[in-house]
Formats: C-alpha cells, sequence, structure tokens
C-alpha cells in the first residue's frame, strides 16, 4: 500500500469531532480535527505563546471549525516566513484558542487550535514535531513522532 493511501485511511479513522473553551468559559468551539494533524511546535514564537517549551496544536480547514459561544480577541502575528496569523484568544481570561489563517487566505488556509483548550485534549497525542531545531536542551524527541527541523513542508 503507498504511503498517501495509507495516511488517507488513517486521517478517516482518526477524524475526531473535538469541542473547546477557554479557561474562564466564555468562548467555545468545536471541530472535526484529523488526528494526524496533532503538532508540537518548538519555534520561539509558539515558546512565549504558550509559556512553555513548545506549543500543541492540532491543524484543521477553516470550514471545519466554528466559535460556538463568544468572539475572540484577534492578535495579528506576521510569522518570519512573512505570513500573516490571526491568534485567537479570550479578552477576558487570555487563553490562547488558536491560530485563524488570513482573511485573504480564506479556505485556502488552516486553523491550528491550541489542543490543550479542547475537552478531548487527552486523546489528542502528537505525531508531528516542527523546529526542532529550537527545542530546548532538556527535551528529548517525542517517541513516535516525525520530526523536523523547519516547518513541515509544503509539498507533502
Amino acid at each position: 500500500m503507498r504511503q498517501m493511501d495509507l495516511l488517507n485511511r488513517l486521517r478517516k479513522i482518526l477524524k475526531m469531532d473535538i469541542t473547546g473553551s477557554c479557561f474562564c468559559g466564555q468562548i467555545e468551539y468545536e471541530a472535526e480535527l484529523d488526528g494526524t494533524a496533532v503538532s508540537i511546535c518548538h519555534c520561539r514564537d509558539c515558546q512565549v505563546f504558550s509559556g512553555s517549551a513548545f506549543r500543541t496544536s492540532g491543524i484543521v480547514p477553516p470550514h471545519r471549525f466554528r466559535f460556538t459561544r463568544g468572539t475572540p480577541k484577534i492578535f495579528e502575528k506576521v510569522a518570519d516566513s512573512g505570513a500573516v496569523r490571526r491568534m485567537a484568544f479570550c479578552a477576558e481570561c487570555g487563553t490562547h484558542l488558536c491560530s485563524l489563517p488570513a482573511e485573504a487566505e480564506g479556505e485556502a488556509g488552516f486553523v491550528s487550535i491550541r489542543v490543550a483548550s479542547s475537552h478531548q485534549f487527552k486523546q489528542l497525542q502528537p505525531v508531528l514535531e516542527f523546529f526542532c531545531c529550537s527545542r530546548v536542551d532538556w527535551l528529548s524527541d517525542l517517541e513516535g513522532a516525525t520530526q523536523f527541523d523547519g516547518m513541515f513542508p509544503r509539498s507533502r
């Protein structure tokens, strides 16, 4: 079986509906998440935004994500690549919920959910690690995950 066929079969099996909220509960969301798209990012931006050594995210297409309660505050961040990401967080408690694609990207972009804010957090195991070149020295590779020194190659 070709690798891409196997990956597509896994995606169908691992798709799950998730829900989540900020710490204070004023903002809630729901999404259909592909379990093969859960990752850890060790880039410096993610370290600062998370207040930790890395951030764990799940990638979903914009049409598979929606806020069901409240309206998040948006902060626009320009990445090193030049891409604009709209960071959505609760203005009351400060919980960072996701990053949204730039409006110009529309459906071509992606939503990056901070999986720690999901109610299904324990079930969402990362399978990829990005920006391992920025990983802190006291962490090792996540067993079973595929590691990349930078961002995921676009050709894949």
